[in-house]
């Protein structure tokens, strides 16, 4: 494990599971790395 988070509830800590499950890579690796910052950037869709 290289990331985790308390909750006080159940469901949240389910939905945030299901939520970061479905990020790419890149995001995931920003959340692990600490670094916050970078995850408005990497939510944005990139279009061509």
């Amino acid at each position: 494990m290289v990331f985790y988070a308390d909750f006080t509830d159940i469901r949240l800590a389910i939905n945030s599971e299901k939520q970061i499950k479905k990020w790419s890579r890149a995001k995931k690796e920003a959340l692990i790395n600490n670094e916050f910052e970078k995850l408005p950037n990497l939510a944005k869709k990139k279009f061509k």
